[in-house]
């Protein structure tokens, strides 16, 4: 097939990020489970081989002749005509082209993963992409860094250009997306943020294709439950876990991120040196210790209600939750109703975690959590609020005269128990700062906890318990929350919120 010296560029209004795949001119397998499409990888992503920077006719040769599995190249504009080639910036040159990449690779079952690191090659790319795509029937991955990571200062490529441009080129293909990073022994930054976490799924979460998260393994010791979490969002999310050659990779990291994470849905692209030491550490690896048999979050108990159009997401994981958006626009309630008792008491306990949104370090005044008992719709009933500032409160949710307050210093983490008895008894709200789970953010110098109480009629039903957010400007980790089951109780791993149920001094009422 023969290309024209100079390709038009697709011309795409940017006004969303979903991501949603169409049929496209006879292409197959584009999407598909790499460990599915080569059985030879025996379902575990350690066991891919890989073809890094095949950017030179020489580089694919060796690939297409040994027993690669996924080439990976990267994509730039020709130095005078713009044509899209493969080579790594800053070079311009190259001795092969993408069409003519694309079209040798398709004479084989080897996947392709091409990746980007200029917004103005993808139109074009996209296009010759889109034009090949009858001769595509492996694996094809996009693979872009979109938003900021550890340490960089590069400017990522622009997230909704680069998904938009997809949407309207050849949607069909696994995104790989990733952060910009840095990294150096001294760097101010040694993991990745709830924040960076939630920027990423901002763009990510609503998109209907595969996504793989390219993440930096130098920070495994301190990332790897975020990347669990993040695991136990969808099953079609993956992580791609990559390292450079200069990188002091915690090695023991790794092992425990593979201990508790989904190893068909974890891959590695790592040198050699690290990918021997990584299989010597795995040989010889304590077993995993197993938890005893106590209550845990399980997201089934859970219904969320959100608006994806306007850019507001519950992030149900099944090792915890995130809510983030607007003011009271995205939220979580439980599927089961319970109902207090003067000798039935509900407790609830947790944990909430405030995220700062990318470029932000400040809070904003109403800036919290709000938790609602005794509620027969979303935002009803008790409200429990707790404020970035410290600011606490326990109210009825219509009424502003029956409220009790508080006042803590401000902090990014806070835990907290509420006691529901029901009408004899004065439903009492305990709030203490506390260390973030993940190590970040810093206890203000009075860590005492504020105790509140207050007594409101009740009318002996049952009631829901509900969560959302409170302002626009910051958004809310959910970990280690527990709900009743059939036997009482179940739980989370990220905003602690533990529902118990007591009989006296034991079990509560479900109904």
């Amino acid at each position: 097939m023969e290309f024209p010296a100079t390709l038009s560029v697709l011309f795409v209004l940017v006004t969303q990020t979903y991501c949603s795949p169409i049929a496209s001119d006879g292409s197959t397998h584009t999407t598909a489970n790499i460990l599915e499409f080569y059985p030879d990888s025996k379902g575990d992503g350690l066991n891919i081989i890989w073809a890094h920077a095949a950017n030179s006719q020489v580089k694919v040769n060796s690939a297409l002749a040994d027993d690669t599995m996924m080439i990976e190249a990267d994509v730039s504009p020709e130095a005078n005509t713009g044509i899209p080639i493969m080579a790594h910036p800053p070079h311009n040159t190259s001795d092969i082209t993408l069409a003519e990449w694309i079209q040798q690779i398709t004479t084989t079952k080897k996947g392709m993963k091409v990746d980007f690191k200029y917004i103005d090659v993808v139109p074009a790319s996209l296009q010759i992409i889109k034009q090949l795509a009858d001769k595509i029937h492996q694996p094809m991955w996009y693979n872009a860094d979109i938003v900021h990571g550890p340490n960089s200062p590069k400017q990522p490529v622009d997230p909704d250009a680069f998904i938009s441009y997809i949407n309207e080129g050849f949607p069909n293909a696994v995104l790989s997306l990733g952060w910009t990073t840095a990294w150096s022994s001294d760097a101010e930054i040694q993991l990745y943020t709830w924040t960076m976490i939630f920027d990423m799924l901002n763009y990510t979460f609503p998109c209907s294709q595969p996504v793989t998260y390219p993440v930096r393994a130098v920070w495994a010791s301190t990332s790897w439950d975020k990347w669990v979490w993040m695991l136990g969002l969808r099953d079609d999310f993956s992580i791609s876990v990559w390292s450079s050659s200069n990188d002091d990779v915690d090695i023991e990291g790794l092992v425990t991120f593979r201990q508790y994470g989904d190893t068909a849905r974890i891959y590695y692209d790592l040198p050699d040196s690290q990918v021997n030491d990584f299989k010597d550490a795995l040989q010889n690896a304590p077993d995993v210790i197993i938890e005893p048999d106590t209550p845990k979050w399980d997201k089934a108990l859970w219904e969320s209600t959100d608006s994806v159009e306007n850019g507001d997401y519950v992030f149900l994981s099944t090792k915890g939750v995130g809510i983030f958006g607007g003011h009271r626009r995205a939220s979580i309630r439980s599927k089961q109703q319970y109902k207090p008792m003067p000798d039935e008491a509900v407790s609830i306990s947790g944990r909430v975690q405030f995220v700062f949104r990318a470029g932000q370090s400040t809070y904003e005044v109403n800036d919290g959590v709000e938790i609602y008992i005794r509620s027969s719709d979303i935002i009803d009933g008790v409200r429990i609020y707790i404020g970035s500032n410290g600011d606490i409160r326990l109210e009825s949710a219509v009424s502003e005269t029956e409220s009790a307050t508080g006042q803590l210093g401000p902090s990014d983490c806070y835990s907290f128990e509420v006691s529901d008895s029901g009408d004899d008894t004065a439903i009492v709200v305990n709030v203490t700062p506390v260390k973030c789970s993940d190590g970040t953010g810093v206890l203000p110098v009075n860590t005492d906890p504020v105790v509140l109480s207050l007594q409101l009629p009740y009318a002996n039903d049952a009631f829901y318990i509900s969560i959302t957010k409170s302002g626009d400007n910051i958004d809310v980790l959910l970990e280690d929350v527990i709900l009743p089951s059939s036997s009482c109780l179940s739980s989370i791993n990220t905003m602690t919120i533990i529902v118990m149920c007591l009989f006296a001094m034991g079990q509560g009422s479900i109904v």
